[in-house]
């Protein structure tokens, strides 16, 4: 039968919540500091694949010239799209009990990569939709009453935070569950019902543990007077520190994730579980 939006969404595992927020945010950290720990060689062999093209890009972005100009600026992109799909599913391999091979993350990255794009063009439209208008009105209200620069910054950080975490698993559904860009979106948003204060704390705590030397690193990058070669370092820094967040995340969606869609060409298995889990 085929399976209908409506009912994709209603798929959604809804537990009870026998722990508050605050008790299971550091399980998920821990959980995905472990998910990590089981091939460390495996990721950083993809980290460091990954952080060729923006070190290529501040080598390249320190030297004159419009086309060096661009290359920099495009370099940093294959890291921040595939870069980001290549994690997610060697997070997912690594949850289904095989070795991150780099040689079947990137063939399997680059088949996903259509729904990744509809997926986070439909997000960014949701996102900045709303938010680009809503900051240009707040800063000229701010502006009236002679508030600093950063007080629209300050105002709507809560907000876009509550939204930004609710369209944050929509790339997960796209890329391992083989979602269409609409469902997956749908289905983020669905996930992350009543349990947002849980998400934005675990990826904040997961951002944190890394904290102790990404934060002395990217204070560094700030001195960088070339813009473009301090944009090519600074999306090294991201890469390096993307597995930990990712791993807390997909643990996050592993407990909620819909039933999947066992697809032929799934690049990591589905493990049989997930159904007896929906309700």
């Amino acid at each position: 039968m085929a399976i209908t939006s409506t009912s994709l969404i209603e798929s959604v595992r809804i537990p009870e919540q026998t722990k508050p927020w605050w008790h299971q945010t550091p399980e998920y950290i821990l959980a995905g500091l472990r998910l990590c720990s089981k091939d460390i060689s495996g990721l950083l062999t993809l980290v460091g694949l990954f952080c060729l093209p923006p070190l290529a890009a501040s080598f390249i972005g320190s030297q004159p010239g419009p086309i060096a100009s661009l290359l920099a600026q495009v370099l940093p992109w294959i890291t921040i799209i595939l870069g980001n799909i290549s994690l997610v599913l060697a997070i997912e391999a690594i949850d289904s009990g095989q070795s991150v091979i780099p040689a079947q993350i990137l063939p399997a990255a680059l088949r996903g990569l259509p729904r990744y794009l509809w997926a986070n063009g439909i997000t960014t439209l949701l996102f900045w939709g709303i938010f680009t208008p809503l900051q240009w009105l707040v800063g000229l209200w701010a502006a009236h009453l002679g508030w600093p620069w950063f007080a629209p910054t300050l105002m709507l950080l809560l907000p876009m935070l509550f939204w930004h975490v609710h369209l944050v698993f929509a790339t997960y559904a796209a890329v391992i569950d083989h979602h269409s860009g609409v469902r997956s979106v749908l289905i983020s948003i669905r996930l992350t019902n009543k349990r947002w204060l849980l998400i934005a704390a675990a990826f904040a705590g997961s951002v944190l543990v890394e904290a102790p030397i990404a934060a002395p690193l990217y204070l560094l990058i700030l001195h960088l007077a070339n813009p473009l070669v301090a944009s090519g370092f600074t999306w090294m820094l991201v890469m390096g520190m993307r597995p930990i967040f990712v791993a807390t995340l997909h643990e996050i969606y592993e407990d909620f994730r819909p039933t999947p869609l066992l697809l032929p060409s799934s690049p990591v298995p589905v493990r049989a579980e997930n159904d007896s889990q929906i309700v």
